[in-house]
């Protein structure tokens, strides 16, 4: 995307934002497709960043790094996986079922963003 296409995409953002109405109520009264809408929101910070000239790994917040284990543990019940995430002061503990594999998958991308 072009810095002119950017910044347009901005604009419409902090317009959207400055009204403190619903997206989809701001997008229809703009002409704007809701989706869209949506999406420059979601990209409007990296945008902002790349016009500045910040570069892409010096973010605000730390990305969380490491070592996550995962591991079968044994149950006489159904088959599960046991997994342990520490990032900082978060803590979390989960017992996925492996029939579940593919939700688990996206839960830990997600995390790891």
């Amino acid at each position: 995307m072009d810095r002119q296409r950017m910044e347009s995409c901005l604009e419409q953002v902090a317009a959207y934002r400055a009204s403190g109405q619903k997206g989809r109520v701001w997008a229809e009264a703009n002409g704007v497709p809701p989706r869209a809408l949506a999406s420059w929101c979601a990209h409007a910070q990296r945008w902002q960043a790349r016009l500045d000239g910040v570069s892409a790994g010096a973010s605000a917040t730390p990305r969380p790094s490491g070592f996550v284990a995962a591991r079968v543990a044994p149950s006489a019940g159904a088959p599960s996986v046991r997994v342990e995430l520490n990032a900082g002061g978060t803590r979390l503990d989960l017992h996925w079922p492996l029939s579940h594999t593919r939700e688990l998958a996206g839960l830990l991308r997600e995390l790891g963003r």
